[in-house]
């Protein structure tokens, strides 16, 4: 929510929001992958500190491999949509209120073949799908995960099940729809979710590189493989800008380490990454 400071108060809303959707799409929840914010509390379970958290979830179709005439039907988005009190002012971005709160989906895809911002999500009358250039990876071999409903949840579906499984982009796949929304919209949220995952995944960045190169590698998305290496090149100077917004995050959500630290962290964590996405 471009109103709302990420915390993990807004994780929790946006995650209920997934969550309600979900339900709400019944087996339609496996036509889309979670690629944003939730993502790095799965990924860097080595972080010494919680991610700051995300204010919305970004839910990538499977439209784009190819043409859009040959796209699922998704005039179930609808009827979720208008179950769930969901409103937008562009079709692609969605919000509800949760308590006095608001929570938000936005839909995204990566199409080669449609030459306008968005593109119609084939049967629905109300959605669209915003293009982004880059992500599309993440829809290969994504991760399973299962999600308590709350009690929140609830109180709007009394007889959903205690919990559910997602599909979430896998680490490569997170790393390289970062990278290409890091690289698009200069963020400093980006900037910081990128150097998160890379040093605090369960085998460092040097296993973030071979991640990245498997996910290359399934989907010949070659052009990704040069794009992720000249963002990790941005962080290579521990006084430059892209470490420095990676360490100042760090101690706001309550690192102890020193900043320059953080910034050094910053830099050999691309150094590393890099060295062995070359030898990938």
């Amino acid at each position: 929510m471009d109103s709302e400071t990420r915390s993990r108060e807004a994780r929790v809303r946006a995650e209920d929001a997934l969550v309600r959707f979900a339900l709400l799409a019944g087996e339609h929840a496996r036509d889309y992958v979670v690629i944003g914010g939730l993502n790095p509390d799965f990924l860097a379970t080595r972080a010494p500190v919680p991610h700051q958290g995300t204010t919305d979830i970004d839910l990538l179709f499977a439209l784009g491999f190819d043409r859009v005439a040959d796209a699922p039907d998704f005039s179930w988005v609808d009827t979720v949509l208008d179950a769930g009190g969901f409103a937008s002012t562009n079709g692609w971005r969605w919000d509800a209120m949760s308590g006095d709160a608001r929570i938000r989906l936005e839909f995204l895809c990566d199409v080669w073949d449609h030459t306008e911002d968005t593109v119609p999500l084939p049967g629905s009358a109300l959605a669209v799908a915003s293009k982004i250039a880059g992500p599309a990876a993440a829809l290969h071999d994504p991760v399973e995960r299962r999600l308590a409903v709350s009690s929140s949840v609830r109180t709007f579906m009394p007889d959903a099940p205690e919990t559910m499984m997602l599909r979430f982009a896998n680490l490569g796949g997170y790393l390289l729809a970062k990278a290409a929304a890091a690289h698009s919209r200069m963020l400093d949220k980006d900037k910081y979710d990128l150097m998160y995952v890379i040093p605090y995944n369960q085998h460092g960045p040097r296993e973030a590189a071979r991640a990245v190169a498997r996910q290359l590698a399934a989907t010949d998305e070659s052009s990704d493989r040069a794009e992720i290496r000249r963002v990790m090149e941005r962080y290579l100077d521990s006084s430059g800008v892209w470490a420095g917004v990676f360490a100042e995050t760090m101690l706001i959500t309550g690192d102890t380490a020193t900043r320059d630290q953080l910034r050094a962290d910053a830099a050999e964590g691309a150094r590393s990454f890099l060295n062995e996405l070359e030898k990938a």
